[in-house]
């Protein structure tokens, strides 16, 4: 008989019943992922007339007698997942037709008291440029894997909620582990030219002043709705749309011998993000190990060497995805004219700063 169970000590779900042919056939080198997909889909539950969910990413393998999928991301406590068995793929017989078998099953649900929390925002200043682009909002623990486009809203200095300002995606802009997701404003209203932007005009207008709100009832890994509502108040400055320069960054440099940081200012902030990944030293071509720290407002980048300096010169390198709030990179604005020649020369994949240690 077949049996669709949640296995609670593994967090997996077993299917058992299956005869031994079944069984060597699901081994057999040419059952490939598409086909395990097609056979045994995961999905959560959702209420009667919604949409289909898109399947759970996982793992599928035969252990011993029965079939087991791995999540990719554990199952959620109290929540009921769905799976349905189409076992007509394990049919010899390339007609053969039946309805899938399919189960509910669930992890027991464990009491909790919500503590998850909106733990930073980025940028973490509170002026941005009316072209902003991104934002990063940071939990204290793993969130749901649902897109939050639902759960952020943006208020004017009236109180008013701004229509269509966020990139209206399901897309997954969680980092790794579900604690970092991405905010995108619309680009179409962000950039001159293009059609929302032409009717609607940017979400954010310069001199006025902007609520991010998280809502409470954003759910974390467990399915609990966050401990407190989020808000986070900025001010619009007038649009940035200059390309970087790394002539405009003011380098401070300590003395050989020492291990004390080299620091970077920066004119205006750059995407926290992005800045993390794209700024480091070298010398001679080789990658200095140290560490990085990025100051609160985005305006300053410091690293501290692993080892003391020593007398020479060293390389700050930028890759070519470094941008600043609004989607700037160097020597390439964010806005172009449509109706101008552009330059298709390839940018560099990275940009380098000489600076010496005495």
């Amino acid at each position: 008989m077949l049996t669709i169970a949640l296995n609670q000590q593994l967090k997996t779900i077993d299917v058992g019943g299956l005869s031994s042919s079944q069984l060597a056939r699901l081994s057999s080198p040419g059952w490939n992922d598409e086909q395990w997909q097609a056979w045994m889909r995961v999905s959560v539950k959702q209420p009667a007339g919604s949409a289909a969910p898109p399947a759970i990413a996982g793992r599928y393998a035969v252990a011993g007698r029965v079939v087991r999928f791995t999540p990719m991301f554990p199952f959620d406590d109290g929540r009921e997942y769905e799976v349905a068995l189409d076992m007509s793929r394990l049919s010899e017989s390339a007609t053969a037709t039946t309805a899938p078998t399919v189960a509910v099953v669930t992890l027991p649900a464990v009491v909790r008291t919500p503590s998850t929390v909106v733990t930073h925002v980025y940028p973490s200043g509170n002026v941005v440029p009316a072209n902003q682009l991104r934002l990063y909002l940071h939990f204290s623990a793993p969130m749901d894997w649902r897109s939050g486009y639902d759960y952020v809203k943006l208020l004017d200095d009236r109180g008013d909620e701004v229509l269509d300002a966020f990139l209206p995606l399901d897309a997954d802009f969680w980092n790794d582990d579900r604690t970092r997701y991405t905010v995108f404003f619309d680009p179409g209203r962000v950039k001159r030219g293009i059609l929302p932007n032409r009717t609607m005009g940017r979400a954010l207008e310069a001199g006025r002043r902007y609520t991010l709100v998280v809502r409470k009832d954003w759910r974390d890994g467990h399915g609990q709705p966050l401990k407190e509502e989020f808000k986070h108040q900025f001010t619009v400055v007038p649009a940035i749309e200059q390309a970087l320069s790394m002539d405009a960054w003011k380098v401070v440099v300590p003395a050989a011998g020492s291990r004390e940081p080299v620091a970077v200012t920066f004119p205006a902030a750059l995407d926290h993000g992005l800045l993390r990944r794209a700024l480091s030293v070298s010398r001679q071509g080789v990658a200095v190990e140290g560490a990085i720290a990025i100051e609160p407002g985005e305006t300053r980048w410091t690293f501290t060497p692993r080892t003391a300096w020593q007398r020479g010169t060293y390389d700050l390198v930028a890759l070519e995805f470094l941008e600043d709030l609004a989607g700037n990179r160097i020597g390439r604005a964010f806005e172009v004219d449509n109706f101008e020649r552009v330059d298709a020369t390839p940018q560099p994949d990275r940009t380098t700063l000489a600076f010496d240690i005495r």
